[in-house]
């Protein structure tokens, strides 16, 4: 991996670090646990995967989606949805 795109990984993952300790949603459900006695500890473990585009039409890449899409179940969505993961592209 060139320096480059090296650096950018890092500045990719410190802003998911940064999204998400500034996250009023977060802060809320951590200071009710707190509330109720427990201290809050978020270990984070991301990778991060970097693929290289192919030469691919687009349309491919859409067929490709279209088929994972439809085997997921009603369940599935909604926990991609509750992690706020798009299902619909």
């Amino acid at each position: 991996m060139d320096e480059r795109l090296q650096r950018l990984v890092e500045e990719f993952g410190l802003a998911i670090k940064d999204s998400i300790c500034t996250s009023e949603q977060i802060s809320g459900v951590a200071a009710q646990i707190q509330e109720s006695g427990y201290e809050v500890i978020l270990f984070l473990n991301a990778t991060i995967g970097i693929v290289k585009r192919d030469d691919r039409p687009m349309t491919s890449r859409a067929q490709t989606s279209c088929r994972l899409q439809s085997a997921l179940n009603p369940e599935d969505v909604d926990f991609l949805k509750s992690m706020h993961i798009s299902v619909d592209r």
